[in-house]
Formats: structure tokens, C-alpha cells, sequence
């Protein structure tokens, strides 16, 4: 069925079609190996639509006309999405690589799991025929690659509402340059990768996974902005921890060692601090300026007299 195909990457939940993608292109810019070639990427819309593009050559630049920026906004949203990817020059069609059911999921993966197992079935159909059956994902994947121990694949499959199964053969599993990373949930989103023949091979997984659920769910994602001005009150307290008025303007700073409210100093307040609002926290802070304090007052942040930082609502 062709050469081995080196990476799949899967995701769900807001925007998991840019999230599979600029995955691909992180793995594209720090790894070395086949990459940068083929590329057959599936999303299933919210309607359940199922939706693909591909190209052989160029990757994740090359895929859509104008380069990833360009990427339908329809794509870029859709819950559901994967890809597979390796070099250049594929056999055709390049579906095969990433079947998908618009009220079923998807199944990608790396290797070739396009080829023909033991029930006459490519592997990858047989795992999402299985799930149209009714079969979990992980079942799924786990029944085929079971009957299939010494098939040269591996499977990442994803149904439509957030259930992943992902497993290499034990062939695969003997491989050294085998990477492996799944992260998240479907009540908050979730990505999975597989991958050979790509360098440094331990980090390529985790990274891949680890940009997809930052597109997926951005831990620095604001909800409000508070703003600093130089000249605000210090105060010793319990923790760090800032109080804003009404209007999200900060009032004071709270500085868990008093030392802090004699002389100058280079101040971080902390990973997500407290805000306080009418003595209760409403919010945390989603940014860690460089502040200095100087005999009990706010003397700049980050080299300024004023500064928005965003906050997550509590």
C-alpha cells in the first residue's frame, strides 16, 4: 500500500481543525525526517459534515491556497478533526489515510493502518466500521489491532463526541523512534498523536498535543482585563494578590513578605494571582508583569506607568 506514513494527529472540541493543524506545522519547524510532504487532513462539522483537503507536497504550508493563514474558517472551527502526514508522493487517494463518518468520527494514525488486515478490510476502515456498530473508539482500534498483532500500523481513532482509542501494534511498539501523547477530555477538549521516523523523536509527540490543546483551550484565554497604575498602594497580607474597584482598576497590591513595603524592589506577584473585588476574589490573573515597588507604592510594571492584564473570571 505504499511507504510508511509517519505522524497522525487527532483533536477535539472548539477549533480542533486549526488545532490539528498548527500542530502539524510545530512539528513541521522543530523536527527533522519525513515530514513536510503529503498531507490529508478530515474535519466533521457540527451538522456533520465531513469536509477534506490534501496535497503531496509542502505540507502544512502547501495544504490550503495562501498558506495555513488561509484556512476556511469553517475548517479551522469544526469539533472534530484529523490529519495524517509524512513525506512527499503518496498513493492515491490520500482519504485513505484519514476515513471518516460525519455521524460516526474519524480514524487516523501513522504507519500504514491503510492496509489489509486479517477480515479482508483495510485496518483503519475495519476500526470506524467497528464504531459505526457501535463500538467505543477504544474498542474499536483495540479489537482490530488485536486480530492484527503483527500489522505495520498504528491507530488513532475519534468518535464524533470526544471518545479517542489509540494504540500501535506490538510490531510498531518494537520501534525506537515510536512517539506516543494524549491529552485532555471531551468535556474540555482533547488531542492524540503517533508518530515515527521524525527527530528528536521523544519530544515530537508531546509537543504536537501540546499546541493542539492550546488552540483547543488556551489556558491564558481572558475574560476581563484589570489595569495597574504606578503610584498604587502595597500592603502585607495572607497571599499575593491585587484589589481592583469597580471598574477593574487596581487599588492596592498585597505582598505576602512584608520586607517588600520598605525600600525597592523587583516583584513577581505569581502564577495567577488572586483579584479581589469588595473582599471577594472574582478573578485571576492570566499574566505575570515585572513589577517594582518601591517604599510601599507601585513604581512601574513591566517598565510602564499603566498596563492592562487580562484576568480569567471566577
Amino acid at each position: 500500500m505504499g511507504r510508511a506514513v509517519t505522524i497522525g494527529i487527532a483533536a477535539f472540541g472548539p477549533n480542533a481543525g486549526r488545532a490539528v493543524m498548527e500542530a502539524l506545522r510545530a512539528v513541521e519547524a522543530v523536527g527533522r525526517g519525513a515530514v513536510g510532504g503529503f498531507v490529508s487532513l478530515v474535519v466533521i462539522h457540527a451538522s456533520g459534515r465531513v469536509e477534506r483537503w490534501e496535497t503531496q507536497r509542502g505540507g502544512s504550508a502547501r495544504l490550503f491556497p495562501g498558506g495555513l493563514q488561509k484556512m476556511p474558517a469553517a475548517a479551522a472551527e469544526a469539533p472534530v478533526a484529523g490529519l495524517m502526514s509524512s513525506g512527499p508522493d503518496r498513493p492515491e487517494p490520500l482519504s485513505q489515510f484519514t476515513p471518516a463518518d460525519g455521524g460516526v468520527g474519524l480514524v487516523t494514525g501513522h504507519r500504514m493502518p491503510n492496509t489489509i488486515g486479517v477480515n479482508g478490510m483495510n485496518l483503519n476502515d475495519e476500526a470506524l466500521e467497528l464504531m459505526r456498530r457501535g463500538y467505543s473508539a477504544a474498542d474499536a482500534v483495540g479489537r482490530v489491532i488485536s486480530a492484527n498483532p503483527d500489522a505495520d500500523a498504528g491507530m488513532i481513532a475519534l468518535s464524533v463526541d470526544g471518545d479517542f482509542g489509540v494504540a500501535d501494534s506490538p510490531s510498531v511498539g518494537k520501534r525506537s523512534d515510536a512517539g506516543r501523547a494524549q491529552v485532555g477530555s471531551a468535556a474540555n477538549g482533547a488531542a492524540a498523536v503517533l508518530h515515527n521516523a521524525i527527530l528528536p523523536h521523544r519530544p515530537i509527540a508531546a509537543l504536537a498535543a501540546e499546541v493542539a490543546i492550546d488552540v483547543i483551550r488556551p489556558p491564558d484565554r481572558p475574560t476581563d482585563w484589570i489595569t495597574f497604575h504606578a503610584g498604587a498602594r502595597v500592603a502585607a497580607g495572607a497571599i499575593n494578590a491585587v484589589v481592583i474597584d469597580t471598574n477593574g482598576v487596581v487599588q492596592g497590591i498585597v505582598v505576602e513578605n512584608p520586607r517588600l513595603l520598605v525600600g525597592s524592589w523587583s516583584f513577581g506577584i505569581g502564577y495567577e494571582a488572586q483579584v479581589v473585588s469588595a473582599n471577594q476574589v472574582v478573578a485571576a490573573m492570566l499574566y505575570e508583569p515585572y513589577m517594582v515597588l518601591n517604599d510601599g507604592r507601585l513604581a512601574t510594571i513591566d517598565g510602564r506607568a499603566e498596563l492592562a492584564v487580562p484576568v480569567r473570571n471566577r
